[in-house]
């Protein structure tokens, strides 16, 4: 597909996206210290519209005999917009009508009602979703500042991103969360210059190409280009529908799982993926303004569970800090904390998450991972809280843990090692190109924990950029991991890597590896 009206671009996730722009600007407008009776009308109604949209999600995923437990929130809803609106266009603010309707909750779902209002009114209403609103059809994001969150939080119908940099295209990183989080989502993303960002305006159609390198971006294209487009991302589609088809049977010659990594209730599981190696729940609940409650976890696991079927999910607690900022999950002014040490300050998400996990723990294997472990302490703590009701795995991230993983793996069920924050560690290079340059201090790590993991009879997982990495997987296969869990884009490709290969052949890459 050439065209010498396309700009060109770094490409970071590959795939092709055909639709509409919206423009994300990253700065906020300060909130309005008083708002008028309109305003207040404006913000409610939007919060009712927004909450009855996230329980008819539920009620579409959820297998029927599920869905109906959520359908009287449907009938909450509706119910108590009418009587809320009133309050408002009588002078009162739409949180205190809100909190004093609800005052007496008598159900969890009418709980779980109030938190969906009370999230929705907290909300940045300059979030994509809110920009969304009046436009229709599939869009691409084009923003000057792409955070994890902003990923996380986009609608399925955004099918592309467009962001701008100030770096030389040819040296620009793959090493924030939110590229990651762009391929764990399967959606295409190309880094241009700051001017062509720029010029890109709200319902330009623009083409983006990053199966190409480098990328290409036509803004307000012809006809011609975007009929040619449509072919092309239509024969990539059946390519990798193809490449699906090819890895249907298991990896027993080589012992090994291939699952995948998820982050949001409408990611799509491969037929032939060996369950949920990682899911992100922070990501599920990423664009909310206070933290879900424990009735729209559970719908909202038991949602994706269903698409996993009898497959199991390995579901990561809430992982926030560094880059992951989470407005309802935040560390001390001062305090560095993330992963599981941030948990703990925050003791009622903790509680209710598990409490979440142990409910969808009835009817699925699901397993809760444990982020950044410091070591066999935060596991014994976190068993101890949900009752012995979960398998609970830890996840060894950092230098200072591989030193503990003897003692880790004999605290734990599972032990999965997240090569990217490892990577980023001892090397100091962005945590991404652990997948392009195995580092052999890293690699010695990997081997210490499985070998310790073996000691106690532990599995071992790796759910890093490196595992979807075709020679970067063989390397962890010789290393004796045994799951591998990768963004669902990569999938096919990781798994047809490793198709032909013997484990003799994995252990001769992984020794040239560590020499």
């Amino acid at each position: 597909m050439v065209d010498h009206d396309a700009e060109a671009g770094s490409p970071a996730v590959e795939g092709i996206a055909i639709g509409r722009a919206i423009v994300w600007a990253a700065d906020p407008i300060a909130p309005r210290a008083v708002r008028t009776t309109e305003q207040e009308h404006a913000r409610l109604a939007w919060a009712l519209a927004r909450s009855t949209s996230g329980v008819e999600d539920l009620v579409r995923l959820l297998p029927r005999g599920e869905a109906e437990l959520f359908e009287p929130e449907l009938a909450i809803l509706a119910e108590l917009g009418p009587t809320l609106l009133a309050r408002v266009d009588a002078g009162q603010r739409a949180e205190d009508a809100v909190n004093e309707i609800t005052s007496e909750v008598a159900t969890d779902l009418l709980a779980d009602a109030r938190a969906r209002l009370l999230d929705g009114l907290a909300h940045d209403r300059r979030s994509v979703e809110s920009l969304l609103e009046g436009r229709d059809g599939e869009r691409v994001l084009v923003t000057t500042t792409l955070t994890p969150s902003v990923v996380a939080s986009l609608p399925v119908r955004v099918v592309g991103v467009v962001a701008a940099s100030d770096e030389d295209l040819q040296d620009i990183g793959r090493e924030s969360h939110a590229v990651i989080l762009a391929r764990a989502r399967d959606i295409p993303l190309a880094f241009v210059r700051a001017d062509v960002a720029g010029a890109i305006g709200n319902d330009d159609t623009v083409v983006v190409d990053t199966t190409v390198t480098p990328a290409s971006v036509w803004v307000t294209p012809s006809d011609a280009v975007v009929q040619n487009a449509h072919a092309r991302r239509d024969a990539w589609a059946r390519a990798r529908t193809a490449d699906e088809s090819k890895v249907t049977e298991p990896l027993t010659h080589l012992g090994i799982e291939v699952r995948v990594n998820v982050g949001s209730i409408y990611e799509h599981i491969p037929a032939s993926a060996d369950g949920i190696g990682l899911l992100r729940t922070e990501l599920v609940f990423s664009d909310h303004a206070s933290a879900p409650s424990e009735a729209e976890q559970h719908g909202a696991l038991r949602a994706i569970a269903t698409r996993a079927g009898e497959r199991p999910i390995v579901a990561r607690l809430f992982d926030a800090g560094a880059d992951k900022a989470l407005p309802w999950l935040s560390a001390p002014a001062g305090s560095a904390a993330r992963g599981i040490e941030l948990l703990r300050m925050h003791p009622e998400i903790l509680d209710a998450q598990l409490r979440a996990l142990a409910r969808l723990a009835h009817r699925t294997d699901v397993r809760v991972l444990l982020p950044f472990v410091s070591d066999a302490s935060d596991v014994a703590q976190i068993r101890e809280r949900s009752r012995g009701q979960l398998p609970v795995g830890a996840m060894i991230e950092t230098p200072e843990a591989v030193v503990r993983c003897e003692s880790i793996a004999a605290a734990s069920d599972f032990i999965c090692i997240g090569t990217n924050d490892l990577f980023a560690i001892v090397t100091g290079q962005p945590r991404v190109d652990a997948a392009l340059s195995p580092d052999r201090r890293v690699l010695r790590m990997v081997q210490r924990v499985v070998e310790a993991a073996r000691v106690h009879g532990r599995e071992v997982g790796v759910c890093g950029e490196m595992a979807g990495d075709p020679h970067g997987a063989r390397i962890l296969v010789g290393l004796g991991v045994q799951v591998l869990s990768v963004a669902t884009g990569r999938f096919a490709r990781a798994k047809l890597s490793l198709r032909e290969v013997s484990i003799d052949d994995c252990r001769d890459v992984a020794r040239e590896a560590l020499a």
